[in-house]
């Protein structure tokens, strides 16, 4: 059986067509492609590649039957293209990939500037987060972002400036190579589709943010607060990926989401909190460190998380007398869930330790610290609250590390 071709058109007119893949076009039988490509393909051989999953089922069909198939997809194969989506469907060895000219490469030359060490996004017909997107700004000098009608330039200038990024100069490229090209700084109108944007920073940051924000770095109140060397321990036993969704259950002041937050920017935070009195401040410490990924849920666990979305980790930092449920609760979500829960009090402490023994992966610690406090022409060790803090993953065998 020949293989399915899959051919990346380049920029979009003929002559961004490498020779391989005008070779390939001509010897194909058919050639599955979006409309715009339609004038690249004698009509003939023309087959709409949409709806997609129909498209894959006749190109199988034709494929099985001798005849040579080739899926013209813009700009080159490997970036954002429908590879991805065949090679699931079909496997690697039912595919032949002819590179194209891509739309970075293509931009890259008209500002006569590299593109090693950029940073590579899509919010082309896929969900991408504003928090995540300001997150690889923040790291890189340059990143790129394939954009769609939804999300575009402005969608693009509105993330940067709720993230704290204003200053990072928005360059937006639209229907290179073709003959509507344009290339805009700041535009003051969205351009046309296919678009791609370039964020340039000049000052870029280094990975994620540090953990282990100063107490005083947040507002409080009267409200009672985790403390950070509580928190960077929590985060250690949460083990938090880039994408964790995230129930900080008893948030109070917000210091464990803010935290969790900044941990995760393509993830979501969800701050749980019955308490009127700390609401605000929640609100108001996300709004200081500039977070686009959390989201307020005000009401008393575990009722209150019955309509938020299934978490991939939970923290308790406090239950309202309610431990027991929401155990109860988070043991019969469907999916594992990696849980850290915080207790002051021996009688949690001891529920804790009975309940969670058994999850994958337990473990805890009892963290007593004391701090360096001025006391006249002295020093002496003020000290805090001990906590115990047990971690494990409920619901299933935990994964390997």
């Amino acid at each position: 059986m020949n293989r399915i071709c899959v051919i990346g058109a380049g920029p979009g007119p003929a002559q961004g067509l490498t020779l391989e893949a005008r070779r390939a076009l001509e010897e194909a039988d058919a050639v599955y492609a979006a409309q715009r490509y339609a004038g690249l393909i004698p009509p003939e051989k023309c087959r709409a590649l949409l709806p997609l999953e129909a498209a894959i089922r006749a190109m199988e069909q034709e494929n099985r039957e001798g005849r040579g198939i080739a899926v013209l997809v813009s700009g080159d194969a490997g970036f954002y293209s429908l590879l991805g989506r065949l090679r699931e469907e079909m496997g690697p060895q039912a595919l032949r990939v002819i590179p194209g000219v891509g739309c970075v490469q293509t931009l890259c030359a008209r500002l006569c500037i590299g593109w090693e060490g950029a940073a590579f996004l899509s919010a082309h017909g896929r969900e991408l987060p504003p928090s995540g997107l300001c997150h690889e700004v923040r790291t890189h000098r340059r990143t790129f972002v394939l954009l769609d009608a939804l999300h575009g330039a402005r969608w693009v200038r509105q993330a940067l400036d709720a993230g704290g990024l204003g200053y990072v100069r928005l360059i937006v490229g639209s229907d290179l190579g073709g003959s509507g090209e344009t290339i805009l700084t700041e535009p003051d109108e969205e351009p046309a589709a296919p678009a791609i944007a370039l964020l340039e920073n000049d000052r870029p940051e280094a990975g994620l943010p540090a953990v282990g924000l100063e107490d005083a770095a947040f507002v409080r109140g009267s409200v009672p607060m985790t403390k950070r060397e509580i928190r960077v321990q929590a985060l250690a036993m949460l083990r938090l990926p880039m994408d964790a969704v995230v129930w900080d259950i008893g948030a109070g002041t917000g210091s464990v989401t803010v935290e969790c937050a900044r941990q995760c920017p393509n993830g979501q935070v969800l701050a749980v909190e019955r308490e009127a009195e700390a609401l605000p401040l929640i609100r108001e410490n996300i709004r200081r460190f500039r977070l686009q990924n959390v989201t307020v849920a005000e009401g008393e666990a575990p009722e209150a998380l019955r309509t938020l979305p299934c978490p991939s980790h939970v923290f308790i930092g406090g239950s309202g007398g309610h431990l027991g449920e929401i155990l109860d609760t988070l043991e019969a979500l469907p999916s594992p869930v990696r849980v850290c829960a915080s207790a002051v009090t021996l009688e949690s402490a001891a529920l804790l330790n009975v309940r969670m023994n058994g999850y994958g992966g337990f473990e805890a610690v009892q963290l007593s610290v004391s701090r360096l406090e001025p006391a006249g022409s002295v020093t002496m060790l003020r000290a805090q609250n001990p906590v115990f803090l047990f971690a494990g993953t409920a619901g299933g065998q935990e994964a390997e590390a």
